[in-house]
C-alpha cells in the first residue's frame, strides 16, 4: 500500500495480489483466505465507494478461486509458469474493475499491461529470492543434523549425548536414568589383522544390532573409536541389566562380516551405571566408564552394572 499509484476515480493500483498468489502456492488455502480477507480490508480502509467494494470482493473471490486453479496447474507447469498465470489471473481482474471506471478502453488496456509486465518481473524476482531462501534453509538444517550425528555409524555424536544429559537433568518427567557403556572388545586386533576399512565396516555393523536392540534407537550414541552409550530412562535396575545382557549376548552370537564376505565374532564388555533416587548425570557416567573398566579387567564379554547409591 505504501508504493501504490492513485488513478482518476480514486483508483489505487499496487502489487498486493503478488503476496497473495506467493501465499497460494507455497501455503494453500489455509493461509491465502485469511490474506484475501485481510486485503479486501485494507482495500475499504482507504475509502470506501462502488469500486473499492468491487476490488474488495474481487480479492475475496480470488482467495477462495486460486488455491483450486493452482493445484490444477501444478499437474501441468513448473512454479515459474504457475505463478505468472496466477498473476495474469489477478490483473485480469483489475482490467475487468478498470472497464467499469473508465469509458477510455485504450487507457485501461495500457494499465492493465504495464501493470502485468511489472508485476509478472516482481513475481520473478520474488520467486527466486524465496527459492533460494528456501535451498540455504535446507542446506543449514542437513549441516546442523550432520554435526550432530557421526559420520561413521549414523549415531548421534558425544556432542549431542551431552546435550541429551543435559536435557534428562532437568527434565521431571525422567525419574530415573542410566548410562551403558559399551566398548568391543580387542578391537585393536580386528582393525590390525584385517585393515581400518574392515573395522569401519564392523562397527557399521555393530551400531546397527545397538540400535535395534535398544528400547530407545534414538538413545543409542557414539562417544568414542569403538565406544558407544545407550541412555535408559524410567526402568528399573532390573530390567536394565537385562538390556545390557541381551544385548552382550546378541553380538556375542552374531556373525559380523568383512567386506569380502567372510564372517568373524567379537564381543562386546558393558559398563551399566543406574541411578535410582538422583540424577547426577556426571557421576553416573563415571561410574559407567568405572563399571566398563572392572568389565574390561575382569575378562571381557560381561556386564558389571552398579547404582550411584550403592557405591
Amino acid at each position: 500500500m505504501l508504493f501504490s499509484v492513485r488513478l482518476p476515480e480514486n483508483v489505487i493500483l499496487d502489487f498486493r495480489h503478488i503476496i497473495l498468489i506467493l501465499l497460494v502456492y507455497y501455503f494453500g488455502s489455509s493461509v491465502s483466505i485469511p490474506m484475501a480477507l485481510l486485503l479486501a480490508a485494507l482495500r475499504l480502509l482507504w475509502g470506501i465507494n462502488p469500486g473499492s467494494i468491487r476490488t474488495a470482493s474481487i480479492y475475496i473471490v480470488l482467495g477462495l478461486v486460486l488455491p483450486y486453479v493452482c493445484k490444477k496447474l501444478m499437474k501441468w507447469f513448473n512454479r515459474y509458469a504457475i505463478l505468472l498465470m496466477l498473476n495474469a489471473i489477478c490483473v485480469s481482474t483489475i482490467a475487468l474493475n478498470l472497464f467499469l471506471l473508465y469509458d477510455d478502453i485504450l487507457v485501461s488496456t495500457f494499465i492493465c499491461l504495464t501493470v502485468l509486465i511489472l508485476s509478472s518481473s516482481v513475481v520473478i524476482a520474488v520467486t527466486l529470492f524465496i527459492e533460494d531462501l528456501i535451498r540455504i534453509r535446507s542446506l543449514f538444517l542437513k549441516e546442523q543434523e550432520r554435526a550432530k550425528v557421526d559420520y561413521l555409524t549414523g549415531l548421534y555424536n558425544m556432542r549431542e549425548f551431552n546435550k541429551k544429559w543435559q536435557s534428562i537433568a532437568a527434565n521431571d518427567s525422567v525419574e530415573t536414568t542410566a548410562f551403558m557403556m559399551l566398548d568391543s572388545d580387542h578391537f585393536k586386533c580386528i582393525n590390525d589383522k584385517y585393515g581400518h576399512a574392515n573395522g569401519n565396516f564392523i562397527l557399521r555393523q555393530l551400531a546397527t544390532v545397538l540400535k535395534v536392540g535398544a528400547p530407545d534407537s534414538e538413545l543409542v550414541y557414539r562417544v568414542g573409536g569403538e565406544e558407544f552409550c545407550l541412555i535408559l530412562n524410567n526402568l528399573p535396575y532390573t530390567e536394565q541389566k537385562k538390556i545390557a545382557e541381551k544385548l552382550r549376548a546378541s553380538v556375542a552370537g552374531k556373525e559380523f562380516l568383512l567386506e569380502n564376505g567372510a564372517g568373524i565374532n567379537m564381543t562386546i564388555s558393558i559398563g551399566l551405571a543406574a541411578s535410582t533416587q538422583k540424577k547426577d548425570m556426571k557421576n553416573l557416567f563415571r561410574l559407567a566408564e568405572h563399571c566398563l573398566y572392572k568389565a574390561k579387567n575382569q575378562g571381557r564379554n560381561r556386564v558389571i552394572g552398579a547404582t550411584l547409591e550403592s557405591e
